[in-house]
């Protein structure tokens, strides 16, 4: 098969357009540091930009003898470029997935191997057989390297268009193994000439047109999932906002309904948070309101909603009505431990105050239920704040003393 490709494709015109491809993916990498998208790190993407560019200058270099440009060592120099944008393609992957910096090991190896090629090569001379069994395995270690770091994509925004890369990647080498073998089973082959090179060239181009894609494709689904969190979450303290809170809220309510059991809300605010914010800044203020939000995620469970709805107000809406009571005097004893360092030697302590409120049946209007949080919130508040107060009574048993927000 490699013999009838490199018949009926000819190696320079492949050279060419592989040159071409691989310089048109070193400006599309460009273009996207640019952009450079806050969530990308930018050198990735010049990393990226410089493997596809050392691609085009190897394969520029290789296209010299069809211009009657003829220097001793030509075919090695443009290898050895190429070699040199399969290192810097391995890298951007281990830069852009934040990758541990142990898994760059494989460089070693692959650089050895060059080493060993360029000393053979210019000791002696451009023997095929040894450029091409060295060059590929020099590639060959790299794209697996590269394969496995793709597919080990942590991101789950992005892994599945990295595994495909990964899949490309693995039969980028897989090609490269071929290459080997069949100069491994042609000893007698006429070591001045490759033909294995048509069709290493023809399988890099279709492959480069894939890999080039799921890269950018990947950018794409990252900034997409980031714009969605931003869509979603509150920026200061990372909790659902208030517009996924009313959303998801009203759902279980309906899901609660239907099953006909009880569906509860807790309504939180942090004690004399203006105080914080006239003292000590909205510095300090930042650093309280995720301090509490940090506290009210780690206390609640994965399945309970927990959320910022405004300024210092926070809403929980517990997996389980039977154990809201339960889990509104978790969340405002974690809260009430607290120590938030602000500048110098100051930490600041807080309270929060609970608003518990159920409802059930058919007739459960989310809207109400959340009034009816916000009205024993407010009695909490009256009560002297650092308690939980439930609707049905209207009053509660706060435990610990009443405390504002003070250094402590």
């Amino acid at each position: 098969m490699m013999q009838l490709i490199g018949i009926l494709l000819h190696g320079g015109t492949l050279i060419f357009i592989n040159a071409l491809l691989s310089l048109l993916s070193s400006f599309a990498f460009l273009l996207a540091y640019w952009i450079q998208p806050r969530l990308v790190p930018p050198r990735s993407l010049l990393c990226w930009c410089a493997a596809y560019l050392s691609f085009a200058a190897g394969f520029a270099v290789l296209m010299l003898p069809a211009f009657d440009i003829q220097v001793p060592g030509l075919g090695l120099f443009g290898n050895l470029l190429i070699d040199a944008g399969a290192a810097l393609n391995f890298v951007a992957i281990v830069l852009y997935l934040k990758r541990p910096r142990s898994d760059l090991w494989v460089l070693i190896p692959a650089a050895l191997l060059a080493l060993i090629e360029a000393g053979y090569v210019l000791s002696h001379f451009e023997n095929m057989r040894v450029m091409v069994g060295l060059g590929c395995a020099v590639r060959g270690i790299l794209t697996m390297a590269a394969a496995m770091a793709l597919w080990r994509c942590a991101d789950e925004s992005r892994r599945p268009v990295a595994r495909l890369a990964a899949v490309i990647h693995a039969l980028w080498a897989l090609m490269l193994l071929s290459r080997i073998l069949w100069w491994l089973f042609n000893p007698a082959a006429e070591v001045t000439f490759d033909p294995t090179t048509a069709f290493g060239l023809t399988t890099r181009l279709v492959l480069t047109c894939a890999i080039t894609p799921c890269f950018l494709w990947m950018l794409a689904r990252q900034l997409d999932a980031e714009l969605l969190r931003y869509a979603s979450r509150d920026a200061l303290t990372g909790l659902a906002n208030r517009r996924v809170v009313w959303e998801q809220g009203e759902a279980r309510l309906a899901q609660a309904a239907r099953q006909h059991r009880a569906l509860a809300v807790l309504m939180i605010d942090v004690d004399h948070f203006k105080k914080v914010n006239d003292s000590w800044g909205h510095a300090a203020g930042d650093a309280v309101l995720a301090a509490v939000a940090h506290a009210l995620a780690g206390a609640a469970s994965d399945s309970d909603l927990v959320g910022r709805i405004g300024g210092e107000e926070f809403l929980v809406v517990p997996a389980r009505a039977a154990t809201a009571a339960a889990l509104a005097e978790k969340l405002r004893a974690a809260v009430a431990d607290l120590q938030v360092a602000i500048d110098g030697d100051t930490v600041l302590r807080c309270t929060i105050s609970i608003g518990h409120a159920e409802a059930t049946g058919a007739e459960a209007d989310w809207h109400r239920l959340v009034t009816e949080a916000d009205t024993a919130l407010y009695a909490a508040k009256q009560g002297g704040r650092n308690r939980v107060v439930s609707r049905e009574s209207r009053r509660g048993e706060g435990r610990g003393a009443t405390a504002a927000i003070a250094p402590a």
